[in-house]
């Protein structure tokens, strides 16, 4: 040890000028007030000044310590010395940190204490010392000057050898910092590294570690042979950050593969008998990194979204964008941004094989996908319908060539889109912004390349919030319901007002049944808190022309009500939303007999993505097989038909077989 403070004591001597430097400019700040500047931003002069010195001093040190002693023969004196390396290397870094941390310190001392931290906004009582003794904070500004003294000195030894050795060196910085991209980069944007306050530290510490390792190596076996030195810190170094990246990499994997079982579902889309369904969520481990799994819910099997797929890699968005579903039920689409062209690629599965594979398609001249784009599969899966905000395109499935295309004028998004038929798509769209026009528009494509767009007049005008369900278009894309100052029911392909369903200022839903009828829901304001009983909201049920035909009330738990899917011809499910952290029950009604005739307790109907339009079954009708949320993060199936209830995502699901080869 004494080896050790001799070195470092010598080290000292030579640059004791930095001390009374440091000092002087730490009393600038102090001196600027008589010119006009204010406390606060002498403040921050101060603070710039000591972080300046700070930098300055760590460049300088860490660049001389031992790149310029062994270029100039002082390393091979202090060799010939009865002083081991071990010796030799501690001292030159205490010396290092001892320098970079006085200065700063130095030349921050004369301003902290002229302008306590309490007269600059901080909570009574706070004060620089107290701050500067902060666990994290401290720990990350030394892992700091170690990095900025390494650096230093890595740079001059590679610059000051002049060897061969430097292009390994740009090869292996180009190469980390493309697994840096690939596999910290997301560990850090999805918060899967956690552990604040000290994440930061743990971001800087293997690279400073890795220099510090290197720095060791050019000691011990370079000594005073510059090129050998540069060699050794080179191998030191790369051989921490490859064993860092390795481990981010194995960590990233492990974070990502998540099955059923660990998934807690926020977004739920499935096909039109309800065996595949396609779920959206989080999970503990990954933090808020999106997922996305495919899953065979008569199986347990299901296929994981993510770099094996190969539809933009980590992209968020890409587990964002919900699978959309042939009518057929025979195929299904993935869709995402494809991150080397700049397009939108789909991963296209049929869902008939035993094991199916994607089938990667990229979309011909098309945009990224957007949190404003909606897509739809025709019923045969041989087309896809693209919205975004400045167009709809129809492409040919498999080869992702575009059939047709027509532009969309600007301040208009997307509602739902849907087939008509193969080869016909429709789009609703609602202005994008606040506007003043009190309309909307339809827009059909078909695949000989006719296309409309037409502006239609509602009611009221809509808010950005309101219009996000301002249409509710049938099976057949014939009608729509506009929820524009009520309920009114309109022709889908002009617009053209058919009836009007409700007038009214409280909250109103509607939803289709399957035979062409209506049933309109109203709140009811009378109710607060968790009714169970008595007259909640009142169900109007309409024919298909909009005539009424019968109304009574039903119980909610809150003035919000949702109409859901019809599970069986007539019985449509109803539900209220208090909280997503609260229990909801969904009521089966019978809008026939004009009763409830199941409540589902503690189950509301599980949301879909708002990219995916829905497929509806082939030749209408209804599906037995419906979704349902908990609010413990499960995803339940139940057939009305059968009353067979099973949880296919959540805690206590199965975990099922991951299908290979993808």
């Amino acid at each position: 040890m004494n080896r050790v403070l001799a070195v470092a004591a010598r080290e000292l001597r030579e640059r004791w000028l930095l001390f009374p430097a440091a000092v002087v400019l730490g009393c600038v700040p102090i001196v600027l007030p008589a010119f006009g500047l204010r406390p606060a931003d002498s403040q921050f002069v101060g603070l710039v000044t000591a972080v300046s010195l700070g930098a300055a001093a760590a460049v300088i040190v860490g660049s001389s310590m031992l790149a310029r002693d062994a270029a100039n023969g002082r390393l091979g004196f202090l060799f010939s010395r009865p002083l081991p390396w071990g010796a030799v290397w501690g001292g030159k870094w205490l010396a290092a940190l001892v320098l970079v941390a006085a200065s700063g310190l130095l030349a921050a001392i004369p301003w902290m204490a002229a302008y306590p931290l309490a007269s600059l906004g901080g909570h009574h009582g706070d004060s620089w010392f107290k701050a500067m003794l902060d666990g994290p904070r401290s720990l990350f500004c030394f892992t700091l000057i170690v990095l900025a003294v390494g650096l230093a000195n890595f740079g001059a030894t590679a610059l000051r050898s002049r060897s061969a050795w430097l292009v390994v060196d740009g090869a292996l910085l180009l190469a980390s910092l493309w697994a840096t991209w690939r596999y910290v980069a997301p560990l850090v944007l999805f918060g899967i590294v956690a552990g604040e306050p000290w994440k930061p530290v743990k971001l800087v510490l293997p690279l400073a570690l890795a220099l510090v390792v290197g720095s060791l190596a050019q000691v011990a076996v370079g000594r005073s042979d510059l090129h050998r030195a540069h060699r050794a810190a080179s191998i030191g170094f790369w051989a921490v950050i490859t064993l860092t990246l390795t481990l981010a990499a194995g960590y990233l994997q492990w974070a990502l593969a998540v099955d059923p079982s660990q998934l807690q579902a926020w977004a739920v889309t499935r096909d039109p008998a309800g065996r595949w369904v396609y779920l959206g969520g989080t999970a503990s481990r990954s933090n808020w990194y999106p997922h996305g799994l495919l899953v065979d819910t008569s199986t347990g099997r299901y296929l994981r979204r993510g770099p094996s797929l190969g539809l933009g890699g980590l992209v968020a968005g890409d587990s964002a964008q919900g699978a959309v579903f042939a009518a057929s039920g025979r195929a299904c689409a993935l869709t995402g941004y494809d991150t080397r062209r700049g397009g939108t690629r789909v991963a296209l599965f049929d869902l008939t094989a035993d094991l199916p594979r994607p089938r990667e398609v990229m979309l011909e001249s098309s945009a990224p996908p957007s949190s404003d784009s909606a897509f739809a599969l025709s019923p045969s899966a041989a087309s896809l319908f693209m919205v975004h905000e400045s167009g709809a395109s129809l492409f040919e499935l498999p080869s992702g060539r575009r059939l047709a295309t027509v532009t969309i004028k600007p301040g208009w998004r997307p509602l739902v889109a849907r087939f008509l038929a193969e080869g016909q798509a429709r789009v609703w769209l609602a202005p994008s912004v606040q506007s003043p026009r009190a309309e909307l528009a339809v827009v059909d494509l078909a695949v000989d390349g006719r296309s409309r767009m037409l502006p239609f007049p509602i009611t009221a005008t809509l808010t950005p919030s309101q219009s996000w369900h301002a249409a509710v278009p049938n099976d057949a894309g014939t009608r729509i319901l506009t929820r524009d100052g009520g309920v009114r029911l309109r022709d889908a392909a002009d617009g053209r007002l058919i009836a009007t369903l409700a007038e009214s200022s409280r909250e109103t839903t509607a939803a289709f049944l399957s035979d062409g009828r209506i049933v309109v829901g109203e709140g009811n304001p009378a109710v607060a808190g968790p009714a169970t009983t008595g007259p909640g909201a009142t169900l109007t049920l309409f024919d298909a022309t909009g005539v009424r035909l019968a109304a009574f009330s039903v119980p909610t738990q809150s003035t919000g009500l949702s109409l859901g899917a019809e599970v069986a011809p007539g019985r449509i499910l109803v539900s209220s939303f208090r909280s997503p952290f609260l229990p909801e029950d969904t009521l089966v009604v019978d809008v026939d007999a004009g009763r409830v005739v199941e409540r589902l307790v503690g189950l509301r109907p599980a949301m879909g993505f708002w990219t995916a339009s829905a497929a509806a079954p082939p030749g209408g009708g209804t599906s037995s097989v419906h979704f349902f949320r908990d609010v413990e993060d499960h995803v339940v199936r139940i057939d009305f038909a059968t009353g067979e209830r099973r949880i296919v995502a959540g805690p206590g699901a199965p975990k099922g077989e991951r299908l290979k080869g993808l």
